[in-house]
C-alpha cells in the first residue's frame, strides 16, 4: 500500500515542472524517484497499478482545469463534468501505465540492461497518447525543459525526444548512485551541454521581410461573448484598440473574436472592417465562426480581411469541445454540455497559404499548436507562425500558462518566431528559439505590439517530426516481438 502512494505523490508532484511553476529540474528528479520504486519485485499487475496511479496523479493534477471548462463555461452538472474529466484522466494514466508494465516484462526476460528500453517506451507512449483517439499531447515531458539547457535539442528531436533524454539522464544518475556504474556519470553533462551547445546554433535563417503586428486582446469573459445583447459591446472593445494602431503591417484578433457568425454578419460588420482595413493599409486576421452555407458546414476560421478576404478553417478540433465523434452514440453528451458552437467541421487538410507582404503565415487556432505535425503542414513555406486562442475557457488555471509553454515548444521546434493573440491572455510575441519577446498580462483588454522577421530553412526536427510516429509504432512493435507477444497470439490460433 505504501508503494501505491507513493505512486501517487510522485506523479502529483510532476505537474510543478511545467509552466507556471517552471521547477524543470523535477522532470528528471521524480523519474530518478520511480526508478527507485519500481526496483522493487513487483508483480506486472502490480507494476501496471503502480505505472496507472503515477499517471492518475500526473493528469489529474495536470488536467484539473479541465472540469471547470465543462462546469462553469459548458454548463455541465458537476456530476457530469466529473465524469468526463476523470474518464479523460484514467485514459490518459494508460500511457505511464503500459510504459512501465512493458519495462517489467523486458526486465523479467533481460535483466538489468532493460532499464534502457524505458526511454524509448516513454517516447513511444507518449507520441501514441499524442495521436490516438485525436490525440491528447498535453504536459508531455519535454514541454517541462522550454527554458532548461534542454531546450536546445528541440529543433533536433522535438518534444518527445527530449522527453525520452530526461529518462536517459535520471537512468545514468540512478545507476550511478545505486549500483555505482561510474563509466555512466559522463552520460547527464554530455547531453546538457549538448543542449547548451545546440542553443547557439541558428538552425534557420533570417530574411528581409518583416511585419510590423499588433495583437488585440479584447478580454472578453467566455459567458458574454456569445450574448446577442453584447455582440456591438464586443466589437467596439476590439475596434477601440484596433483604431490606435493603422500604423501596422498586420492587426491579429483572438479565436472566435468576431461576435455572431459569416455571412450572417457581413454586411453589419465585416464589410466595414474591410473598408476601414484597406483605406488605413493594415489588414486585420481575425478569428470567426464561418457558415458555409451552400456546403451547410459550419467552421471555426481565420479570415485575413484586406482586398480579399483569406480563409483558413481549423483541420484539427477538439474532442466533443468542437465535435462529437460516433453522433450517433454520443448525441447524449449534448443533452449535458451547451458549449456553443460544438458541432463544427472538420478544415481539409490542403488549404491554400494565407500570405501578407510576401511572408506565408503558418496559422493555427487554439488547440493546433499542441500538435508538431498540424504546425509542420505549414513548413517549410511560412515565414511566421501565427496562433490564435480562446483560453478564457480554462479561467485563471494553470492551462494558459501551460498552454504558452507549448506554443514556445512549436517556435523551438521548427525555428519560426510566432504571434499569438489569445482572448484573455495570455498573448505574446515568440521568438524563433522559443524566447518571450513581449507578453500581456491576464484578463486585461490590452494590444502589442512588436516587429516579427520572418525566417526561411529548416530545423532536422522538421524531417524527425515525419518518422517519429513509424519510430513510436517500431518501438512497440519490437518490444512486443521480443516479448513473444506475436508468437503467443500464432498459437492462440
Amino acid at each position: 500500500m505504501t508503494g501505491y502512494a507513493v505512486a501517487l505523490i510522485l506523479g502529483s508532484l510532476l505537474p510543478l515542472a511545467f509552466a507556471p511553476f517552471d521547477l524543470w529540474p523535477l522532470a528528471i528528479a521524480i523519474p530518478i524517484a520511480l526508478l527507485y520504486l519500481f526496483e522493487k519485485q513487483w508483480t506486472a499487475k502490480q507494476t501496471f497499478i503502480l505505472g496507472w496511479l503515477v499517471g492518475l496523479g500526473y493528469f489529474g493534477f495536470g488536467v484539473y482545469w479541465i472540469y471547470h471548462s465543462l462546469h462553469d463555461f459548458g454548463a455541465a452538472p458537476p456530476v457530469v463534468a466529473t465524469a468526463i474529466t476523470g474518464l479523460l484522466v484514467v485514459y490518459l494514466a494508460l500511457a505511464p501505465a503500459l510504459t512501465f508494465l512493458l519495462h517489467h516484462r523486458l526486465k523479467e526476460k533481460y535483466g538489468g540492461v532493460a532499464i534502457w528500453s524505458l526511454p524509448a517506451l516513454w517516447f513511444a507512449l507518449e507520441w501514441m497518447k499524442g495521436w490516438f483517439l485525436t490525440g491528447m499531447p498535453w504536459l508531455s515531458l519535454g514541454y517541462s525543459q522550454t527554458d532548461s539547457w534542454m531546450a536546445g535539442w528541440a529543433p533536433v528531436l522535438g518534444v518527445y525526444g527530449i522527453g525520452a533524454l530526461c529518462w536517459v539522464i535520471a537512468i545514468a544518475i540512478y545507476q550511478v548512485v545505486r549500483i555505482r556504474q561510474w563509466k555512466q556519470i559522463f552520460i547527464p553533462p554530455v547531453i546538457i551541454l549538448a543542449g547548451l551547445g545546440l542553443q547557439q546554433v541558428d538552425w534557420t535563417r533570417p530574411t528581409e521581410e518583416n511585419l510590423k503586428v499588433t495583437l488585440v486582446q479584447g478580454n472578453i469573459p467566455q459567458e458574454l461573448k456569445w450574448r446577442y445583447d453584447q455582440r456591438q459591446a464586443i466589437f467596439n472593445t476590439y475596434w477601440r484598440e484596433t483604431s490606435q494602431h493603422w500604423d501596422s503591417d498586420l492587426i491579429v484578433w483572438p479565436e472566435a473574436a468576431l461576435p455572431g457568425s459569416y455571412p450572417s454578419i457581413d454586411r453589419s460588420v465585416v464589410s466595414p472592417m474591410q473598408e476601414a482595413a484597406v483605406e488605413n493599409k493594415t489588414p486585420i486576421l481575425t478569428g470567426l465562426i464561418y457558415n458555409d452555407l451552400g456546403e451547410r458546414e459550419v467552421y471555426n476560421s481565420l479570415m485575413l480581411i484586406d482586398e480579399d478576404r483569406s480563409l483558413y478553417h481549423k483541420r484539427h478540433l477538439v474532442l466533443f469541445g468542437e465535435y462529437y465523434p460516433m453522433r450517433w452514440l454520443m448525441n447524449f453528451l449534448a443533452q449535458w454540455l451547451t458549449i456553443p458552437h460544438s458541432d463544427l467541421t472538420h478544415g481539409p487538410p490542403d488549404q491554400p497559404q494565407v500570405s501578407l507582404n510576401g511572408i506565408v503565415l503558418g496559422l493555427s487556432i487554439c488547440f493546433e499548436d499542441v500538435f508538431s505535425r498540424q504546425i509542420d503542414l505549414a513548413m517549410p513555406a511560412a515565414g511566421i507562425f501565427v496562433n490564435v486562442t480562446n483560453d478564457a475557457w480554462f479561467g485563471d488555471s494553470t492551462a494558459p500558462h501551460q498552454h504558452l509553454q507549448i506554443a514556445r515548444m512549436r517556435s523551438l521546434e521548427f525555428g519560426r518566431p510566432m504571434v499569438r493573440a489569445a482572448n484573455t491572455g495570455i498573448s505574446a510575441f515568440i521568438d524563433h528559439q522559443g524566447q518571450l519577446s513581449s507578453v500581456t498580462e491576464q484578463f486585461r483588454t490590452q494590444s502589442l505590439t512588436d516587429n516579427v522577421i520572418a525566417r526561411e530553412g529548416v530545423t532536422p526536427f522538421y524531417y524527425v517530426e515525419k518518422i517519429q510516429g513509424w519510430l513510436a509504432v517500431f518501438i512497440l512493435v519490437l518490444s512486443l516481438y521480443r516479448l513473444g507477444f506475436f508468437t503467443s497470439l500464432k498459437r492462440s490460433k
